[in-house]
C-alpha cells in the first residue's frame, strides 16, 4: 500500500501522516462504509481503498476544500457537501493525524470551520 500511495505522490508532495480504519462517507447517493488508509500528505488528503480481487479505489481531497473539522467527532466536512467520518480505527494516531490536517489546513483558505469542544466544561 505505502507503494502505491508514493507512486501517486508529486515530486514536491511529503506523507506525514494516515490511519486505516473503517470510514462513514456520506454522499449524495447515501452512506457507505469502507475500510480504508486515509493519509495526510503536505498538499491534500488520499483514502486508498483496496476491495478483493486487487480491485483497489483512490479518492484525493484537497485542504483548500475541507469547510469543516469536527475533532468531537472525527468528521470532515468538505465544500461538495461529501463528508468522511472515521468509525473504527485499527491503526494510526488520530490526535497526530488531526494535528497534521490543522497544521496544513492553516496554511490554505480551505478550511472555515476547525470545532474543537472543550472537554474542560
Amino acid at each position: 500500500m505505502d507503494h502505491f500511495i508514493n507512486s501517486i505522490l508529486t515530486p514536491d508532495e511529503q506523507k506525514y501522516s494516515s490511519i486505516t480504519a473503517t470510514f462513514e462517507l456520506q454522499e449524495l447517493t447515501g452512506v457507505t462504509y469502507k475500510f480504508a488508509t486515509l493519509t495526510a500528505t503536505d498538499k491534500r488528503l488520499i483514502r486508498y481503498t483496496k476491495y478483493p480481487l486487487g480491485l483497489k479505489e483512490t479518492n484525493i481531497y484537497h485542504y483548500r476544500d475541507i469547510i469543516n473539522v469536527d475533532v468531537t467527532q472525527s468528521l470532515f466536512t468538505f465544500i461538495n457537501e461529501e463528508s468522511i467520518k472515521v468509525q473504527l480505527i485499527n491503526q494510526g494516531n488520530m490526535n497526530h493525524f488531526l494535528d497534521t490536517i490543522k497544521y496544513f489546513s492553516t496554511h490554505t483558505p480551505g478550511i472555515r470551520n476547525y470545532y474543537k469542544k472543550s472537554l474542560e466544561n
